[in-house]
């Protein structure tokens, strides 16, 4: 998988050379990404942090260097669970 994964990710690379780049995937796959970024190997795949559905992950991505910005966020939903309890009927 992580070389399907390292595949793409060098083909939108290429293609995007300038500005920001959604990508949206599933946790697997954005869990491979992280390590990739990390330098880490495929091993860790199933170590913490778990990456919930509609998690946010947010990378920098640098010729010299990445920056992991954000890992598996789920703040959004922490939110709007208190909205949804806090409206008044």
């Amino acid at each position: 998988m992580k070389e399907r994964v390292l595949k793409v990710l060098k083909r939108i690379q290429k293609e995007h050379q300038l500005g920001n780049i959604l990508i949206v995937t599933h946790s697997i796959v954005i869990k491979c990404l992280i390590l990739i970024f990390k330098g880490l190997s495929m091993d860790k795949l199933w170590d913490p942090p778990y990456i919930h559905d509609t998690s946010l992950t947010i990378v920098e991505l640098d010729k010299e260097k990445n920056r992991n910005v954000l890992e598996g966020d789920i703040s959004h939903r922490v939110t709007m669970m208190r909205k949804k309890n806090s409206v008044n009927i």
